[in-house]
């Protein structure tokens, strides 16, 4: 699910089970309903025409502006894999322990950038999809 959904879904289906409750009129309940998932949509929609616009200025802004978050992972995942691979296989065979102190923020710092990443191809396509049909 897309960020700004997921974040509202549980509003959103409070919303939906206080329509149910308090709306006892089938055709007007369906219709609020509706007019709430619209206004949702709409409103996921602008976010990720924001989102593929940054995307867009970074791509623009030239090779290091678009590039330095997907560096960024490569360090930090050349970093895991070193401590927890090859690490012990060198401390294994050499006896000495080479590992890089990593702080317990770069593990949240990895998880948003590749959410980020995840999220922003998303938003790359969406970008593109709706860039093909203007």
């Amino acid at each position: 699910m897309l960020p700004m959904l997921s974040a509202i879904a549980p509003i959103a289906k409070i919303l939906f089970n206080t329509i149910d409750k308090a709306v006892e009129d089938k055709d007007l309940n369906a219709r609020l309903k509706a007019d709430l998932q619209t206004q949702l949509l709409q409103s996921n929609t602008e976010e990720l025409k924001a989102a593929a616009k940054v995307i867009e200025a970074e791509a623009k802004a030239g090779w290091f502006a678009y590039s330095w978050r997907p560096l960024l992972m490569y360090v930090l995942i050349f970093i895991l894999v070193w401590n927890y691979i090859f690490g012990p296989i060198v401390k294994f065979f050499f006896g000495a322990a080479i590992t890089i102190e990593l702080p317990g923020d770069v593990w949240t710092l990895l998880q948003i950038g590749l959410g980020g990443y995840v999220v922003g191809r998303s938003a790359e396509s969406v970008a593109r999809t709706m860039s093909n049909k203007q």
